[in-house]
């Protein structure tokens, strides 16, 4: 059986479709290929001398020539706008992350939660508080204190980073690089976990075979580059799935060699005292000649063998890379929201002509136990979102990368007997990045009996609205000819700015 977690990151991937080919990624490449960008320094056995740092799963209408790629890459143009989308999968309690400031709305919020609503203020009692957003903002809604930094009164345990040092003032001016846009969903939203990831991962309500991304891809991409889109991943994002331009999906940097368990499993990690280092087997395996030499498959078979066990000899003489200061502990894991983040920033930082990355991180549907759930990973998300911004601004890239964080619903306003929530409307989205305008992005319901639909928040805000101000303002394209022939309406903020550009500088 498979968990429920894994069944939603599997719905958010492409599975109908399979990579047309795999394609080592050399570190040469990561580090600017500093040995030269001509053609002839960019062959296969030239840029795999210094090993490979991992492998792409390229997703194309055809399978792409080595030199064509590494080619388009080494051209690829810098300085240019990038969005990295994280997905957090089962749907996020925003209102848990969000809160009612004060008035008819907490009251209806604490009457409604008696066991999970966020007090007001400090942390006590054991109830998590909150503490009301800056500027315009702070008369509608907080933030809970498990997203705020120790440093502005929350208790996330970190002094430098969360929610409220990204999202400053909440002025939409210089610092204040965080909007938070409550209620956001599809109009003729699904509960299904299928069916409302799907439209958002589409970015239509009718049948779409790309996703919007992609087909922002299939418009201003390159048709030789995968690194144009990757999904941090072990299969592509529906997201950035395209028609005609390539893509990829890249898992991790660090899976090199051949490992097996002492019980015959595969992929134990090297610190488990089960593991077994086999390279050297495989080397000598490799070196054995076929005993007919016409049998060129096993040639080719052995040769792979050798050139795997090559890059590993290579590969783990540089080691990890460092985790920057201000990452959560975990940031050297790849299944962490942390080491997903670090590894995008490796990865924008090379100039390889990345315009787009994709995050899933699951662990959201809260039907159950909700605070013991949510909250650690509601503070690794502040904590790496801040740390994250950090490390790009060390790379000096900062100014050029987005981050766009959505679920594919939010959660019923009332609390279950399971002391968890259930699939319900209007998620929170969140946009960060120095080219942010921050603050109130999106119109705030209220969650008072008089303005919920069935339990569930109104929807004053149509996600095709923040994608468009996405494609517009950010991506330089026209969000119509993306998101297809249904209008688009456009996003109104909730703290009133108002201008040519709604959502970005």
């Amino acid at each position: 059986m498979r968990c429920t977690e894994c069944e939603e990151l599997e719905l958010a991937r492409v599975r109908d479709e399979l990579p047309v080919q795999v394609m080592p990624v050399p570190h040469e490449a990561l580090d600017g290929f500093p040995a030269g960008r001509r053609p002839r320094d960019l062959t296969r056995r030239r840029l795999l001398q210094g090993g490979m740092a991992g492998l792409a799963s390229i997703y194309a209408p055809k399978v792409l020539g080595w030199e064509s790629v590494w080619e388009s890459v080494a051209e690829a143009a810098t300085g240019q706008n990038c969005l990295v989308m994280i997905y957090l999968a089962g749907g996020n309690d925003g209102l848990n992350t969000l809160v009612p400031a004060g008035g008819a709305d907490y009251s209806s919020y604490v009457a409604k939660r008696p066991v999970l609503s966020r007090g007001q203020g400090a942390s006590s009692g054991g109830r998590v508080g909150s503490q009301p957003l800056a500027g315009a903002g702070g008369a509608q809604l907080a933030f809970s204190n498990v997203v705020v930094s120790t440093a502005g009164g929350g208790d996330n345990g970190d002094p430098s980073f969360g929610l409220d040092t990204l999202y400053g003032d909440g002025s939409g001016g210089a610092g204040s690089d965080l909007a938070v846009l409550p209620a956001v969903d599809v109009p003729n939203y699904s509960l299904s976990h299928f069916d409302n990831s799907d439209i958002w991962f589409s970015g239509s309500s009718g049948a779409s075979t790309t996703g919007w991304l992609g087909r922002w891809i299939d418009r201003n991409g390159s048709a030789t580059n995968p690194l144009q889109a990757i999904s941090i991943d072990n299969a592509l994002s529906k997201a950035i799935r395209t028609q005609v331009n390539p893509v990829c999906a890249i898992p991790s940097l660090s899976a090199l060699g051949f490992t097996m368990n002492a019980s015959g499993g595969y992929g134990s990690p090297s610190g488990d005292a089960s593991h077994v280092d086999v390279n050297a087997r495989m080397r000598e395996l490799s070196a054995f000649a076929p005993g007919n030499p016409a049998n060129l498959p096993l040639a080719r078979s052995r040769g792979t063998y050798g050139i795997a066990v090559d890059a590993y000899q290579a590969g783990k003489t540089l080691g990890p890379l460092p985790a920057p200061v201000g990452y959560p502990a975990n940031a050297t894991s790849g299944s962490s929201l942390s080491g997903k983040l670090r590894l995008a920033a490796h990865l924008l930082g090379a100039n390889l002509g990345t315009r787009i990355i994709t995050i899933h991180w699951g662990g959201f549907d809260t039907h159950g136990g909700q605070l013991a759930s949510q909250d650690p990973q509601l503070t690794e998300l502040s904590r790496a979102l801040g740390a994250f911004r950090a490390d790009l601004a060390t790379r000096g890239i900062e100014q050029t990368v987005s981050t766009m964080v959505f679920s594919e619903f939010g959660r019923r306003v009332a609390e279950n007997g399971s002391a968890g929530t259930d699939h319900g409307a209007g998620g929170l989205m969140m946009v960060a990045g120095s080219g942010v305008r921050g603050g109130l992005a999106s119109q705030w319901p209220g969650c008072t009996d008089a303005g919920l639909l069935k339990g569930n928040l109104a929807i004053p805000t149509n996600f095709r609205s923040v994608y468009g101000s996405i494609i517009g303002e950010w991506l330089g394209d026209d969000p119509q000819a993306v998101l297809g022939a249904s209008a688009i309406p456009p996003l109104v903020r909730g703290d009133g700015l108002s201008g040519t550009k709604v959502l970005f500088r």
